[in-house]
């Protein structure tokens, strides 16, 4: 009998649930759940590509098992014990200017090859031949070149052409259609021309002074570790960097786990701001079923059932909405990463794509659980009479056995996000901040509802009947300024400090660094050629300042005389790190001391040293140390006297130390700089320094500023997308908030309004409720989100401040008014002025 009375039910109540328009009244409980499941999953779906596709790739993409690097060869006991070891491929690599017949220059990453190369995978030409053959030596002394595609979309390049570097004519036979190893940085660096080493070697580009890289990639059998170990007791003395592919992995694997995390914490942020939406549509909805639970109470159905029942009801829903996210969102991870092939080594298969969706989907269903559970609770653990009255807030949850579920529930949503946020560290944070905003946003909402209680005692205030009823509606149970600022103060908060910092670099980019930046750098200088080169600058047309300094390559060893290779972790890993050293020079670098304090210009005494403070903070350094570097094998100590920072778009050489005038003279061999020139002057310079200089690599900072322009651009297209996801999430919450109380206010305008209220005056109360939420939205949004875009261009971009509270208080002002007014006018659209209208939809 209780099956079939159960069977009846569940039967009774599907059919409610179709047919009688509650799925109408939950749309922004879907919509919410949809908005938020679709981020979160196209998030983690596309880390989940990117690191199965790192993991099947990661030898080639890495180039070998374990590679050995530094600015000079292996002596020949060395490379012998290698080769004896395991299979050994040597990559020489070095920047440097490539010139067409056109007289037109660019900076390419000179790379040579050997007949191994590349251990792992294989080089794709098109026209499709052996890479050998493209770079070999022709019959007739032409050697060939492979080149990225990257040069014929920029510079026109086509096979058959003929290129130069230093001295040597090349034949470009193939462009690269797949190269396993392309750097990530190569568009920043250089897209790589590949050359035979032989010709690297007949181009006159590699001498004693010449910034080169030589890599040694290794394919062994041995365990990586144990071949480490085994060449540093071979040669104990030598200084050459072994890195292996799990030390490669673990730092690319975290780089993306921190990018994911926070892609991730958008989707959280919005889902966050859609609860509220949850939560309020879940209360509109239980309020329209209020006569049937009292109907279903008085004929005797029993709590346990309707529990079931209702319960069972916004588990559908929930798990049709996140599913519908999740599948969406996957769906975008998957076009996101065929339009990513080309940079990143991706999984392209949806089988990666399959736990991040059902990871998601299980987290929107136990989120929209735990946001509509207090709800439902109360609703159900009234009586019929207190149903039919609607008076249900101050009830307490049905049991103890539904508290418990509801902790149970907030325990099973924390531990998926943990599970879906691959930094839990990042996670936790972002509970501590949601912790804090709630706390903050409750001593608001005190201090406003005290502040409009005593809004009344004003004489403007006491004389105005509507004005009164605005006041009223802000302080008095049940009004919406909580979820209102919550929701959209959120979104607003988010928008606002997304839009400064793109504004800012935006303006920055466009006209403070263009002004203070130099037309072009210069890399690798060699000591003989400085005077001449600084006399040809000189003497070229346009030419209005430059300013060169040295370039030296150290090794920071000792700190306070101790070894940084016995601190051990990531501080040891320093010693082997070559530092970029020079001396102070306007034109260099753009730097702001954070610590300490640069020495005077006419300082004669013993060594000083700045060090940058990125690489200050790893190693733990503080003002006043004593340190210790191996410069060409000799040994350099000098004090610590100052820490300082760089700016982020105006930095072009990244110096990790400056040292006070004349320590480092007997060890320069080249120098870096920069000059300014007419703008209408600066290719030709550039060509006339190329023909002169062909070893000297010469870049345009338009260039560069005009690839952070496109890189700006990007980032401010998904952060605005971003940020119209969370706003369209935040206006979902607002529907659901002004459908969560209209029955009351059409309700109570029949009232006011029977009893001689003009039906104007009640608008004109709306408007001035609404105007009132718009200036506390503004100002909370405003002040929050200036102080987030604050600190993102003081601490990170090093930015100037130029009309930031102004910029802010626009956006903010901008979005609260637009938001709050469609809102507004869509409720007085309901509030029609009959009495007897209002009364039978308030009844």
């Amino acid at each position: 009998m209780n099956s079939l009375a159960n069977q009846r039910l569940l039967r009774f109540l599907w059919r409610d649930l179709v047919g009688s328009g509650t799925l109408r009244t939950l749309w922004v409980f879907c919509a919410c759940l949809f908005l938020g499941i679709l981020l979160i999953a196209a998030s983690s779906g596309l880390l989940r590509m990117v690191e199965d596709g790192m993991s099947a790739r990661q030898q080639a993409v890495f180039g070998g098992d374990l590679i050995f690097s530094q600015r000079q060869p292996l002596s020949q006991q060395e490379q012998d014990w290698l080769t004896a070891n395991a299979d050994v491929s040597r990559l020489i690599e070095l920047r440097t200017m490539l010139g067409t017949e056109d007289d037109e220059f660019t900076v390419v990453e000179l790379q040579s090859v050997d007949d191994q190369y590349p251990l792992y995978g294989s080089v794709e030409l098109a026209p499709a031949m052996p890479l050998a053959e493209a770079v070999s030596r022709s019959q007739e002394g032409q050697w060939g070149a492979v080149f990225d595609p990257v040069l014929a979309t920029t510079h026109g390049l086509e096979v058959g052409q003929k290129v130069y570097v230093g001295s040597l004519e090349l034949e470009l036979r193939a462009a690269i259609v797949e190269q396993p190893d392309r750097s990530l940085t190569a568009t920043t660096r250089g897209p790589p021309l590949l050359i035979d080493e032989g010709a690297l070697l007949a181009s006159g580009l590699i001498g004693p002074m010449s910034l080169v890289d030589y890599d040694y990639r290794v394919r062994t059998d041995t365990a990586v570790d144990d071949l480490r170990r085994q060449f540093r007791a071979a040669f104990p003395a030598s200084t050459v960097e072994i890195r292996t592919l799990a030390d490669r992995s673990e730092l690319i694997s975290r780089r993306l786990d921190q990018v994911a995390s926070v892609l991730l914490l958008i989707g959280l942020t919005t889902l966050f701001i859609g609860g509220l939406g949850v939560a309020n549509s879940i209360a509109a909805w239980i309020a329209t079923k209020r006569a049937t639970l009292a109907t279903l109470q008085a004929l005797g159905a029993r709590q346990a059932q309707i529990t079931l029942v209702f319960v069972g009801q916004v588990l559908l829903l929930a798990l049709l909405s996140s599913a519908a996210g999740a599948l969406v969102g996957s769906a975008l991870a998957w076009l996101a990463s065929g339009l990513l092939a080309n940079a990143l080594p991706l999984a392209h298969t949806a089988q990666s794509l399959l736990l991040p969706a059902l990871l998601a989907t299980a987290f929107g269903v136990l989120a929209a659980l735990t946001f509509a559970l207090p709800n439902l609770g109360r609703t159900l653990a009234a009586d019929p009479v207190r149903l039919l009255r609607g008076d249900t807030a101050d009830v307490a949850l049905l049991s103890s056995g539904f508290r418990r579920a509801t902790v149970s529930l907030i325990l099973g949503t924390l531990a998926t996000m943990l599970l879906l946020v691959p930094e839990p560290l990042v996670a936790v944070v972002f509970l501590a901040v949601v912790g804090v905003l709630v706390l903050v946003l409750e001593g608001l909402m005190r201090g406003l509802r005290s502040a409009a209680k005593a809004l009344p005692r004003w004489r403007v205030v006491r004389r105005g009947f509507a004005m009164k009823i605005a006041a009223a509606n802000l302080h008095r149970p049940g009004n919406s300024l909580r979820p209102m600022l919550l929701s959209l103060g959120s979104a607003l908060t988010l928008l606002t400090a997304a839009g400064l910092v793109i504004l800012t670099t935006t303006a920055s980019l466009n006209e403070t660094v263009p002004e203070r930046a130099p037309a072009l750098v210069f890399y690798d200088i060699p000591a003989a050629q400085r005077d001449t080169f600084a006399d040809t600058l000189r003497e070229s047309p346009g030419f209005e300042r430059s300013s060169l300094a040295p370039l030296v390559l150290g090794r920071l060893t000792h700190v306070n005389n101790e070894p940084l290779l016995e601190r051990g972790g990531e501080v040891a890993e320093e010693a082997n790190d070559e530092h970029k050293l020079s001396y102070r020079a306007d034109g260099v670098d753009n730097t702001r001391v954070e610590r300490g304090e640069w020495w005077p210009d006419d300082y004669s005494g013993p060594p000083l040293v700045a060090f940058e403070d990125r690489e200050a903070d790893q190693s733990g350094l503080q003002v006043g140390d004593k340190l210790t570097f191996s410069i060409r094998g000799k040994q350099v100590e000098a004090t610590l006297s100052a820490i300082y920072s760089q700016a982020r778009f105006e930095t072009q050489f990244w110096l990790e130390g400056v040292f006070s005038a004349g320590v480092l003279d007997p060890f320069i061999t080249r120098y870096v700089g920069s000059a300014h020139f007419s703008a209408e002057q600066e290719l030709a310079a550039i060509r006339s320094l190329a023909e002169r200089f062909p070893n000297v690599v010469t870049i345009r900072t338009a260039v560069l500023l005009e690839n952070a322009r496109n890189m700006l651009r990007g980032a401010g297209l998904a952060v605005g997308l971003v940020g119209v996801v969370s706003l369209l999430a935040s206006l979902l919450v607002m529907s659901s908030v002004i459908a969560a109380t209209t029955q009351r206010r059409v309700y109570e305008t029949a009232i006011m309004h029977a009893v001689g209220a003009r039906h104007g005056a009640l608008q004109s109360a709306l408007l001035l409720e609404y105007i009132l939420m718009a200036l506390i939205l503004t100002v909370f949004a405003s002040a929050a989100g200036c102080a987030i875009a604050w600190a993102v261009l003081v601490f990170w971009l090093k930015l100037p401040l130029d009309g930031l509270l102004t910029n802010g208080l626009v956006i903010a002002a901008a979005g609260s008014v637009l938001c709050l007014t469609g809102g507004a006018l869509w409720l007085i659209s309901n509030l029609r002025p009959s009495p007897a209208n209002l009364l039978r939809r308030g009844a």
